[in-house]
This record gives C-alpha cells, structure tokens and sequence, in this order.
C-alpha cells in the first residue's frame, strides 16, 4: 500500500460518512495517485513533498477543488482524472502502481457518478414529499419516506428531516456548481486551443505569402526583411505551398498528444477548430500524414468531421487533393460521408 510522504497528511482526506460507496471509493483512488505527485508546474517540480497548493498548481487546478476531489464531494471530469493519472505515473516512474489504469478510474467515475444521479433524485423525491406533508400539518412521517424506526415514534413531526435533507440537498447542488466549473473550465481549454491554432495558421500563411515576395522580388524582399510580416490571407485562398506539410505536421503532433494525455474532449474541439481554420491542401496533407503515422483513430474522426461539417465544394475539393496525394480510398471515404447526408 502507497504511504503519504511526510509533509503529505492533506493527501489522507476524512471522507464523511454521508459520501455515498461509489464517491468514496473515487476519493480513496484519487488519494493514492496524489501521494505520487512531486511538486508544481513549471520551475518547481521535483520537489517531493509539495504542499496541497503547490499539488494543486501541479495539476493546474484549485486547491479548493483537489480538495473536493479528495474527500468525495466533487466528481472530476475524465480529462482532468486523466491528467492527475499521469501526472502521478510522470512523478513516480517505476514505482507507480500497475493496477490503476484509465480504465479503472474510467469505471470508479461511472459509479461515482451513478451514485450522485440517485441520490438527487431519491433526495428530491422525499423532500418533496415531506414538505407536503408538513404543509398539510401531517402529524406523522409516512412509511415510505422514512424507515420504520421513525414510524415507531408516534406524532413525531418531519420538519427535521425535512431540515436534513435540505442541507443535503444544498450540499449536492454545490457539487452540480463544481461540476459547471469544470464544465466552463473545458470550453476555456477549448477557446484556448482555437486560438492557438489560429495564431499557428495565421504565421504559416504570412511565411507563404513572405516566400512568394522573396521568389518574385528577392532583391527588394531582402532589403525589407526586418518590415512587418504581410497581412495573411484568407484560409480558403491560400495556394499549395510547402506550408502545408508543416501546418499538418503541427496539427498532428498536436492531436496525438492530446488522444495519448487521454484528452479525447481537447482532441475533437482541436480538429473541429482545424476543418474551419486550414486550406484544402493542408487539410489533405493532414490526413495523409495521420494515415503515414499509423494515427487511424485521429484520421477516420477528422475524416468524419469535415464530411460532416464542411460544404459539398469544400469536400470535393479535399478529395481532389487526396487522390492527387495517392489516397483514393480516403478520398472515397469523404464522398461517401458527404453523400449520406
């Protein structure tokens, strides 16, 4: 069994009593992968018994919420369990415990979440119900409600109870609360993606049009080469250069490492964001380069995706440009898809 290392006791958080099996088993595991981490971000890794903020910066979250995350009282997102996973696989290297996988974690966040679920809906139900009953000055609690031991007492009233289970209540919306959070913290994550990816296109294009002005005027190029790169042009307007392979180059490196960190949601905004951002010729290069690299996964969804997403012309277009490229069998695939819409 792992051991906190001194210094680590915010690791062992009291899980309370009212955390349902599936939360709190979650918790433990989440637990056990923090005992591992070794510092924050940036400068300050390595340090091996980092504070609960210095754990926190490490995962690029807040300390309140890797709290929340330790003691049962917030679900994470699977990206971000993911991300705490391998951290902690980073951190401890061959002592990291071969019996948590993805897989696992995926399985405890179900059930963590399944537990939630029924416990809003049990916990309404008997609000409700109870509220009625005590609007309607009932002077006992009803057998369905409450368990027999409650029945035992004989006009016992059920405001308590209904005082109890609103403070529950309150404490499963905060979770809903949390869990909007990190909802709004994934689309930041994606807003940032879709503006680094346009930033990326933005430079390749200004290299394109600034080698096509090197190729017809190098003289005069070569005096102004410390002036302001030129405006870029329009994505649908830019002409096949060498460009290509490097913004699909990028593009896939990108993509992959995102689908390896287990950041499936960051991979699908990130090619949605690329089918609107590159020229047909890049995202030709794309594909063919995700097929070259064995990326079958990442190929067939950004196949589907511009199918799906993108004009009729568009996709005609980019199945020109892989037949052109040798690849006619994706070049039928992308037809097909655009075809059965």
């Amino acid at each position: 069994m792992t051991r906190s290392r001194p210094g680590q006791g915010w690791v062992a958080k009291t899980i309370s009593s009212d955390v349902p099996p599936g939360k709190r088993e979650l918790a433990l595991r989440i637990q056990q992968l923090c005992r591992h981490l070794t510092g924050e971000s940036g400068a300050k890794k390595g340090i091996l018994k980092p504070t609960q903020a210095q754990a926190a910066k490490r995962l690029g979250i807040s300390e309140t919420s890797l709290s929340r995350f330790l003691s049962g009282y917030s679900v994470p997102a699977m990206e971000l369990l993911a991300l705490i996973h391998a951290s902690a696989r980073e951190d401890a290297a061959s002592d990291f415990p071969a019996d948590i996988t993805l897989a696992d974690l995926r399985n405890l966040r179900d059930r963590a979440n399944a537990d939630h679920c029924d416990s809003c809906v049990t916990l309404r139900a008997e609000l409700e119900q109870l509220g009625e009953r005590s609007r309607k000055g009932s002077p006992q609690t009803p057998a369905a409600v409450v368990g027999p031991a409650d029945i035992s007492t004989e006009g016992t009233h059920p405001r308590s109870i209904v005082m109890r289970l609103t403070q529950q209540l309150g404490t499963l919306e905060a979770q809903r609360d949390q869990l909007q959070q990190r909802c709004d913290h994934s689309e930041a994550e994606a807003d940032r993606l879709r503006a680094e990816i346009a930033q990326l296109g933005s430079r390749l294009a200004s290299a394109a049009a600034r080698g096509a002005g090197l190729k017809s005027r190098p003289a005069a190029a070569a005096a102004s080469q410390s002036d302001p790169l030129p405006v870029p042009p329009s994505a649908r307007d830019r002409q096949r250069t060498a460009s290509a392979g490097r913004a699909a180059g990028n593009i896939a490196a990108k993509a992959g490492a995102l689908q390896r960190g287990g950041r499936q949601g960051s991979m699908l905004s990130l090619l949605h964001h690329t089918v609107r951002t590159l020229s047909h010729a890049e995202i030709a290069a794309l594909m063919c380069l995700l097929r070259h690299q064995q990326e079958r996964e990442l190929a067939d969804n950004l196949i589907h995706i511009y199918g799906r997403d993108q004009s009729h012309q568009d996709v005609v277009q980019v199945a020109l440009e892989l037949h052109e490229r040798g690849a006619p069998d994706d070049a039928g695939t992308l037809l097909r898809i655009r075809a059965t819409l």
